[in-house]
C-alpha cells in the first residue's frame, strides 16, 4: 500500500482542532483502476478520497453482509456511477481504500478481491 495524503489539521482546516485526521493509503488495486479512468474522472475522485478524509464514517455507507467491514462511496462522472470501497482502521486512523470503478459489477469484483471467488 501506499500512502496518498494526510489531512493536516493546520493546512485543510484551518488550524481547528478536534476535528480527527485520517490518512489515506490505496491498495495496488485500487491504484490500478484508477489508473485507467479519464483524467477528469481521476481529478473528480481525488477531490471525493480528499473529502473522505474528513470524515469517513460518514461521508460513505456501510455495506451488508458479507461486506461488512467496508464502506462505499458513490460518486456520478457523466451520468455514470462510480464507487470508491474502503476499510476504516480507527486505532491508526486511515482509510484504506481497496477498490476504484464504476458500479457495474462492483460490488461482485470487491467480494472476490476481498474473500478470493
Amino acid at each position: 500500500m501506499s500512502a496518498v495524503l494526510s489531512n493536516g489539521l493546520a493546512s485543510a482546516n484551518g488550524g481547528l482542532t478536534g476535528i480527527r485526521e485520517w490518512t489515506l493509503f490505496l491498495t495496488r488495486t485500487a491504484d490500478k483502476g484508477q489508473r485507467k479512468l479519464d483524467k477528469p474522472l481521476r481529478i473528480a475522485i481525488r477531490d471525493a478520497l480528499v473529502r473522505l478524509c474528513t470524515d469517513p464514517e460518514n461521508l460513505g455507507e456501510r455495506l451488508s453482509q458479507p461486506l461488512t467491514s467496508v464502506f462505499s462511496h458513490h460518486l456520478t462522472y457523466k451520468g455514470k456511477e462510480f464507487r470508491i470501497a474502503y476499510q476504516l482502521s480507527p486505532e491508526t486512523e486511515s482509510v484504506v481504500v481497496l477498490l476504484i470503478g464504476p458500479h457495474e459489477n462492483f460490488y461482485r469484483k470487491l467480494k472476490n478481491l476481498l474473500y478470493g471467488s
